[in-house]
């Protein structure tokens, strides 16, 4: 097993699915999370990506919607995992699957903050309030179901939690394949997407927080189109503004978040016109710092 670095890491492997699979992370602003025994028939978190050219195709399950808090602890998990090393196999050892770690670092990891504090700037909860909510989260991520269609028959956990583990000083989480495999990826000949955790933790709003998430698919120091529809469908999935208040919400809430987007050291976010003649959101992202200082040497 392998503890967790207490650095503040900066950034956070993930595999493709987990990131672009629609539905998977929504803003539940002005939502409620799905209960089970409360919700329409049917409900629940179901979400599917489908890998175009392996011809593969990942689905999540569960009982509960994921917002953006459960989001930012996934990313805190797996950017403490990759600090860790995590799914890499060393020189004559096994690949590491376990991590391990206080609440404290996860808290410190996600840069969590509670409601009360972001709306009004005073102080909140104590940080074992905050690991409370963490601890939360992680139930809810334990709860999701993965299934790959290259694997017929298995099921996994997103998470996987240690019950034997003490909570009230740390933990001990399995990840799943998936996610395992982009953590170890350039050993296994794996691909992976990077998630800048310096930029997650001064982003403020959720609908930033999941175009910021989404937008990973955009190598870094490229740039790449989307349209409006494949934009919003990044921060409320398959989710329709039924009412005209709720649509002037989301406009508003969208323009804020690019704007966020933009304040980013080396992000651009500019209106186009694609080669289609209709208008698309060209993303670009900023070079790796780690590539800017090699090439300074």
């Amino acid at each position: 097993m392998t503890s967790l670095s207490t650095m503040l890491p900066f950034v956070a492997r993930f595999d493709r699915a987990t990131v672009l699979a629609q539905n998977l992370f929504v803003s539940l602003d002005r939502q409620k999370r799905q209960v089970p025994g409360e919700a329409e028939e049917g409900a629940g978190l179901r979400a599917t990506f489908v890998y175009q050219q392996l011809k593969r195709s990942v689905s999540f399950n569960g009982p509960h919607r994921l917002g953006v808090s459960d989001l930012r602890v996934l990313q805190g998990l797996l950017a403490m995992a990759t600090a860790a090393g995590v799914g890499r196999r060393e020189p004559n050892s096994a690949v590491t699957k376990i991590v391990e770690g206080s609440w404290q670092e996860l808290v410190r990891a996600c840069g969590v903050k509670s409601k009360a504090s972001v709306a009004t700037g005073k102080r909140g909860p104590s940080s074992g309030g905050r690991s409370g909510y963490v601890q939360e989260s992680v139930g809810r991520l334990s709860g999701i179901e993965v299934t790959c269609s290259d694997r017929p028959g298995e099921v996994e956990q997103l998470v996987n939690v240690d019950l034997t583990c003490d909570t009230k000083h740390g933990f001990r989480i399995g990840l799943s394949t998936e996610l395992l495999e982009a953590l170890g990826a350039g050993k296994n000949g794996k691909q992976y997407l990077k998630v800048n955790m310096d930029e997650v933790r001064q982003l403020q709003l959720d609908a930033a927080r999941l175009l910021h998430f989404r937008l990973s698919n955009v190598n870094e120091g490229t740039s790449r189109e989307y349209t409006q529809e494949e934009m919003e469908s990044m921060i409320w999935g398959t989710d329709v503004a039924r009412t005209e208040s709720i649509q002037k919400y989301r406009r508003r809430l969208f323009k804020q978040s690019i704007a966020a987007l933009r304040a980013l050291d080396g992000w651009g976010i500019e209106s186009v016109q694609s080669s289609k003649g209709t208008w698309a959101w060209k993303v670009s992202r900023p070079k790796s710092r780690f590539a800017a200082a090699r090439r300074m040497v």
